[in-house]
């Protein structure tokens, strides 16, 4: 049976689902994080373990192709070194393209609109007469406002503020601080610097956990989160220069796993775009595979 594979490779964890040529999801597996900014030699691995498994499972030969999206990818030549790995490790036509964009294509297909995606890192992928370009993801060191780490390291700011001016700590940073295991200097200097940018975006849950206790410092957090998000959507927006009616679609746990963050990018957008049709549910970003092959895409 012929089939094809799609990877959402992130910052967290690695997805995989190949489908039928009927588009049916026919295996499905979840590995470790495949960010290239992160660690590269890792990233390689982690997917490759996964393409691994799944062509043991379904067979090499009926493998139509392998399309990836991925965290980071468009930073200096790790398209090039990572799909020219994966075709000459497999022997399977295969495409790589940022996270963005291939999550857009399982979300808009060919149609005008802009994908936004916030989890661990973010950004803005902006389609209109089948072309597209990225707004925001910038990665951490550069952007990712209004991601799970972004909002993290916001809230560890205010920590060292209060930490170098003697304020007492609200009970958002003290959860926060003792998640990491301390409050003095070397506690938190040691976490956020030797920690992978997916562990410190982890801590997101007790902002997240915290908002729902009312805490003003969790919510306001997350309020911000949402404006950075609807911001770098209403660049797209203008990029574009949109005439017509376009479809939004959101990805990522820090839109899924609160409203706070939710009803800040509404209350954002509603104050500009007027026609507009939006997508919360959770699209797998592997179902842009399917449109690169139905349409060939970029092949």
């Amino acid at each position: 049976m012929k089939y094809l594979i799609g990877i959402d490779s992130g910052g967290t964890k690695s997805e995989i689902v190949a489908y039928d040529l009927e588009y049916n999801p026919i295996y499905k597996n979840i590995g470790g994080f495949g960010n290239p900014a992160v660690n590269l030699n890792e990233t390689i691995s982690n997917v490759s373990a996964l393409i691994d498994s799944c062509l043991k499972e379904l067979g090499r030969v009926e493998c139509q192709l392998i399309g990836i999206g991925m965290a980071a990818v468009e930073t200096g030549n790790y398209i090039e070194v990572i799909q020219n790995y994966i075709k000459n490790k497999f022997r399977v036509n295969t495409i790589v393209l940022n996270d963005a964009e291939m999550t857009c294509k399982a979300y808009l297909g060919n149609n005008d609109g802009i994908l936004v995606v916030s989890g661990t890192g973010s950004s803005c992928y902006v389609q209109k007469n089948g072309e597209g370009e990225m707004v925001g993801g910038w990665s951490h060191i550069l952007g990712d406002e209004g991601s799970g780490y972004h909002t993290v390291i916001e809230a560890f700011k205010e920590i060292v503020y209060k930490f170098d001016r003697q304020i007492s700590f609200d009970s958002l940073s003290e959860a926060l601080l003792g998640r990491i295991g301390g409050s003095t200097r070397s506690h938190i200097m040691n976490y956020i610097y030797t920690n992978q940018k997916n562990e410190i975006a982890s801590l997101f849950k007790i902002i997240v956990d915290y908002s729902r206790k009312e805490n003003p410092d969790a919510i306001k957090l997350l309020e911000n989160a949402g404006k950075y998000l609807a911001e770098s959507t209403l660049v797209s927006y203008k990029i574009k220069k949109f005439d017509k009616e376009i479809i939004i679609g959101l990805k990522g746990g820090v839109f899924y796993n609160s409203s706070y963050v939710l009803s800040s990018y509404k209350n954002e957008i509603n104050n500009v775009i007027n026609r507009y049709s939006l997508i919360e549910k959770d699209i797998s970003a592997t179902r842009g595979v399917i449109n690169i092959y139905k349409n060939g895409i970029l092949l």
